[in-house]
């Protein structure tokens, strides 16, 4: 299963995601979020979340992500999920 299968399967359940992903500045970053949709920006695909513990939006490169985990928490989304 790809992680946008996973992301996906998240989307349709209302449960988190478990994201691990290269951020810009070469860190790897694992994170609790809520999954919303994948869009192209400036010519490059972006998955955009909610950061549960930093409580706000974020997005990924799609090409940075290394791993998605979907969990057994559930949540009520804030905007439309759209994965």
């Amino acid at each position: 299963m790809s992680f946008k299968d996973v992301i996906a399967s998240a989307g349709r359940n209302l449960h988190t995601i478990i994201i691990t992903a290269r951020e810009d500045d070469g860190s790897i970053e694992t994170r609790e979020a809520e999954p919303y949709s994948f869009r192209i920006k400036g010519g490059t695909e972006k998955f955009f979340c909610y950061d549960i513990q930093r409580g706000g939006i974020r997005n990924f490169h799609v090409s940075k992500i290394l791993s998605v985990e979907e969990t057994t928490n559930s949540f009520t989304p804030r905007w439309s999920v759209e994965v």
